[in-house]
């Protein structure tokens, strides 16, 4: 077999034959109330303050056009000259002193970022070889998000791809973490269909539902990462922040030193059998490119990039994403 027709079978989702416990719960959720629970107090546990938005600051006045975002709030904006009709409590009396002229101060209202998730629940994501399936560790990173939104009283919202497309209800308050994970966690089993949603038209999406300042933050394997995808990035970053999480297995970086080790695809086409010393050695080549172009395209775009391995720990991930904006981490207790 040709190592193009092994990097497909790759692309399509592997599962080493000793890993076929993972198809036995197919059928329920997978994450349980119980672990969603102590997903929970994990979060907790490990979370830090989510990173400043260096966009958000964007959103404050956007256009010429006056709007109640200005005028009404607490932060002080500029002060321009008096106008009739204008509170005597807003004059500015030390500009006025200054300048022997009537100063009225303007006040901007504060205005929150809201976040949205696309979360990849897609068939290359229904995958994993060691402690769980890569669709699962994306919807406990998601949840580690709505846990931060939800301690910040941030609108939160999410997009799961898999099937069809999903979308939450804009959330927000004390319940943002229960609602959306009562969303996410639903059973993922395998999928033979390789038509489905594409990236890159929930990014098109994005470009007209995103305000500026907002964040995005996508959970995925960037399977389809495409041209047109990657030029959409690049769009959204210029107006709100943008970060990806990569979630990746072992298994697809480096293949298990097993004699005689058998691949077969989840959808049942076929399996591959008995790799050889040097199929395996150009495997581990083919796949350090692969995902080295993916976080590198994604750089490109403007986009932060943090990659996440199927066996590792949400502090893990709070570590690497403090690290990616040069913060030095502490939590919320």
């Amino acid at each position: 077999m040709k190592w193009l027709g092994l990097s497909r079978w790759v692309q399509k989702g592997l599962a080493v034959t000793t890993a076929s416990a993972f198809v036995d719960q197919v059928s329920s959720p997978i994450l349980s109330e119980a672990e969603i629970h102590r997903l929970a107090d994990e979060i907790a546990d490990v979370a830090s303050r989510p990173i400043e938005n260096p966009k958000a600051s964007e959103a404050l006045k956007q256009g010429e056009q006056a709007s109640r975002y200005l005028g009404s709030g607490m932060e002080y904006e500029e002060s321009r000259l008096y106008q009739p009709g204008d509170e005597v409590r807003r004059l500015n009396w030390r500009l006025m002193a200054r300048t022997g002229q009537a100063y009225t101060k303007l006040f901007q209202e504060e205005r929150q970022e809201g976040w949205v998730v696309i979360l990849d629940q897609r068939p290359s994501m229904r995958f994993g070889t060691q402690s769980q399936l890569k669709v699962t560790q994306a919807t406990r990173v998601a949840g580690f998000f709505a846990w931060q939104a939800e301690q910040s009283n941030l609108p939160f919202a999410a997009v799961a791809l898999g099937e069809t497309v999903r979308n939450s209800a804009i959330l927000e308050g004390r319940s943002t973490y229960a609602r959306f994970m009562d969303f996410a966690a639903v059973p993922c089993p395998p999928l033979a269909i390789e038509q489905g949603p594409q990236l890159e038209d929930e990014l098109l999406d994005c470009q007209h539902r995103l305000k500026a300042g907002d964040r995005l933050l996508i959970i995925s394997d960037f399977k389809d990462l495409t041209e047109r995808a990657l030029q959409l990035l690049a769009a959204l970053q210029a107006k709100v922040m943008v970060k990806a999480i990569l979630i990746y297995d072992p298994v697809e970086k480096q293949l298990p030193a097993i004699s005689g080790m058998s691949l077969h695809a989840l959808s049942g086409e076929g399996q591959l059998k008995s790799l050889t010393s040097e199929q395996q050695q150009a495997y581990h080549a083919w796949a350090a490119d692969y995902f080295a172009e993916k976080h590198q395209q994604l750089v490109n775009s403007g986009v932060w990039v943090v990659s996440l391995a199927t066996t590792e720990t949400l502090a893990q991930l709070n570590y690497r994403l403090m690290a990616e904006a040069g913060h030095v981490s502490f939590s919320y207790a």
